[in-house]
């Protein structure tokens, strides 16, 4: 069952107010995302809940709170903690662990098989993966996608790496990035998303970088005309519940939980992978230049020195498993 969302002074009362519900007890899953109600975050949620009540009827009622009604992704991990909120949607997870900014490094992923691999096909990465979580005291029940990263730029097409030289690139303030950037020739500027598009109207910057789904909502192709398919980053989202709440449920209802995540999830997948190829081609038919013919592996060397930089965080080992997942 779905719930429009109770006020935050109202959620933080019934939580402190009432114990983990027992078996005859409907028990309450509130879940905060930071994105409006017309993203995938939002259709994630709805459809976990859909499968849920169809899988166990009446036991969890699912409440959403988009629009960051509830404050930061930061705030929602510490309410996880704290007992206020139960799950969230985010993108924090190299803020929860350092280890797991493998996940965030530039040219990690061969392609969108290989993400699968490493973060849906219940391999033993995935498990190590998911184990850190938990360390830290959140569950994950399933890793979302935004997409695959790509650059716009005006009148400049990014066919290698080598192209990037001299460019003054948004890039957010994700340091494996900007090592990667740098070693690219670009100048990567961590400028505020807020200030990003009159910025480049105004030649603050040259070229931003985000998959097409934020370029088409955020309309950078009223100022910039190139979009290349670099697909040099994809940073999953995770939806996450506290390993408090987790520990709540008995065996019967933590199942019924995960295959409804499950099948929400690869829902979230599909349709974000859909909507970006759609809107590449969108963005074709608003007067953009896309470029398709990029050579991925002329960032590979770039993209290795910020691997290197990273190592002694994340660990050579899981930067490795990440990397050869699904190869033979």
């Amino acid at each position: 069952m779905f719930k429009k969302p109770l006020t935050l002074a109202v959620a933080v009362a019934i939580t402190l107010g009432t114990q983990y519900a027992t078996a005859q007890d409907t028990i309450t899953l509130r879940v905060a995302h930071s994105m409006p109600t017309s993203h995938s975050y939002q259709s994630w949620i709805e459809d976990f809940a859909v499968e849920l009540e169809r899988l166990a009827p009446g036991k969890i009622e699912v409440e959403a709170f988009p629009n960051a009604q509830l404050g930061t992704e930061t705030e929602y991990l510490e309410g996880m903690q704290f007992g206020v909120i139960e799950g969230a949607v985010v993108g924090r997870h190299g803020q929860i662990d350092q280890r797991l900014e493998v996940l965030n490094l530039p040219m990690i992923y061969r392609d969108a098989n290989h993400l699968d691999e490493v973060l849906r096909s219940g391999s033993e990465v995935q498990q190590t993966l998911d184990d850190i979580m938990y360390e830290n005291g959140f569950k994950v029940l399933g890793w979302g996608e935004l997409g695959f990263r790509d650059i716009t730029t005006s009148g400049v097409p990014i066919r290698k790496a080598q192209d990037l030289e001299g460019l003054d690139i948004r890039v957010p303030n994700v340091e494996p990035w900007l090592i990667a950037f740098r070693e690219w020739g670009a100048n990567p500027t961590p400028l505020d998303f807020s200030e990003l598009y009159s910025a480049l109207q105004q030649g603050v910057v040259d070229a931003q970088e985000n998959p097409p789904e934020v370029i088409v909502n955020s309309r950078f192709d009223e100022v910039q005309d190139t979009l290349s398919l670099t697909e040099h980053a994809s940073i999953p989202s995770e939806f996450i519940v506290s390993a408090r709440f987790w520990e709540g449920l008995d065996s019967d209802l933590q199942e019924a939980v995960m295959e409804a995540a499950t099948i929400s999830r690869d829902a979230q997948v599909q349709a974000t992978r859909e909507a970006n190829e759609a809107l590449v081609n969108e963005l074709s038919d608003r007067g953009m230049t896309i470029v398709s013919d990029v050579d991925r592996d002329s960032f590979r060397v770039g993209a290795e020195a910020s691997w290197a930089a990273y190592e002694d965080r994340i660990g050579a080992d899981l930067i490795e498993a990440v990397r050869t997942a699904g190869q033979d």
